[in-house]
């Protein structure tokens, strides 16, 4: 039975380049975007918790991306697009209305607006062979792939990664993990481009058993490829060859790498849940993605907010290493991302697993 419960956004207004005349394409317009999204409201109600909600700035981005984005001959196209995007950001979301709006569209007449209004469930989101993946009896692929879909994506992806380290290995410290591992992260074949780098934070631990040492935490921004859960086994493996084992949860480690966000995607699977549902109340992972991005957002608010407020705040503190705004220097292609480098730890033939 659908919800009665609706979140609202309308008027977002940006400039496209939708429109099949060669004007259109070349100057742009302004169009506009009303989205209602169906879903069950009551959890949210209840707690007053963001985390139980969909975070309608979040909404407001998708839909911005994609007036801004790859102009399209039809609104009606644009409107599809929106819809599809918005039903796979989070499961939760059983049905969104989409009305497109374009009051400059090219006409002689006297008129106001010109608009349409479409409305799609979560089975049209899975019905790829179903009339909304066709035009005219053609394949018109125009839903996105879903985050952990087998092959790349079409375009690259900005994710957000947190890394942690509290032990040393094979006489390496923590930083020193730190930094090769950021080297790492870059792959070989282009699938994964490092982009900005946080500086690092010690931190007290949280959780897990008594006794341990401080860690060292860091935030990376990438660009990829990689559908989410391709990215994660690049990460457990740079996680495995760096010697991470895995026991006790929250112990000590010489290296952990969690992905926090994938772009604006949900994904919940057996391995990967995201956006990460711990991070927004994580100071040692919000602290150092504020000091790298002080505009970054998560769940709809502040990521400097959310650190200020998360319960772990007290215990984190900047260490130094990589100096803010900087972006790490590019791996040695030719080598190889794990080859001899004498500032650099070995891997280690350890093949842990991930547990999210």
């Amino acid at each position: 039975m659908a919800s009665a419960d609706t979140i609202t956004l309308r008027g977002l207004r940006a400039t496209g380049y939708h429109g099949v005349f060669a004007e259109e394409r070349r100057e742009g317009q302004i169009f506009a975007v009303d989205a209602c999204l169906e879903l069950d409201l009551r959890r949210a109600a209840a707690s007053d918790r963001l985390r139980d909600t969909v975070s309608y700035a979040e909404i407001a981005a998708i839909v911005e991306d994609h007036i801004t984005g790859e102009p399209l001959d039809l609104i009606e196209a644009l409107a599809q697009r929106i819809a599809l995007s918005v039903l796979g950001y989070d499961p939760r979301i059983q049905a969104a209305t989409i009305t497109v709006h374009k009051p400059s569209a090219p006409m002689s007449q006297d008129f106001s607006d010109v608009s349409i209004r479409l409305r799609r469930t979560r089975a049209d989101l899975d019905d790829t062979d179903g009339p909304e993946a066709w035009n005219g009896g053609e394949r018109n692929d125009v839903a996105p792939q879903p985050a952990g879909h087998a092959g790349d994506v079409d375009s690259p992806v900005r994710a957000v990664l947190a890394l942690g380290s509290n032990l040393s290995t094979s006489g390496y410290s923590p930083e020193q993990i730190l930094q090769a591992a950021v080297e790492a992260l870059t792959a070989e074949d282009g699938s994964v481009t490092v982009r900005e780098v946080s500086p690092l934070a010690k931190t007290v631990p949280v959780g897990g058993p008594p006794g341990q040492p401080d860690f060292l935490n860091m935030v990376v921004a990438v660009d990829t490829v990689l559908p989410a859960e391709k990215l994660l086994d690049h990460t457990q493996g740079i996680e495995s060859a760096f010697g991470r084992q895995r026991g006790e949860r929250w112990a000590a480690r010489t290296l952990d790498i969690d992905i926090i966000t994938y772009g604006h995607q949900a994904v919940d699977t057996d391995r990967l849940h995201l956006p990460h549902p711990r991070a927004a109340e994580r100071a040692f992972v919000l602290a150092p993605w504020s000091w790298m991005d002080p505009g970054a957002v998560l769940q709809g608010q502040g990521v400097g907010e959310l650190a200020a407020e998360a319960a772990d705040a007290v215990g984190v503190q900047p260490f130094g290493g990589v100096p803010q705004g900087t972006r790490p220097a590019e791996p040695d292609r030719a080598a190889g991302p794990h080859a001899e480098h004498p500032d650099r730890p070995q891997p280690s033939a350890d093949e842990g697993r991930r547990s999210v």
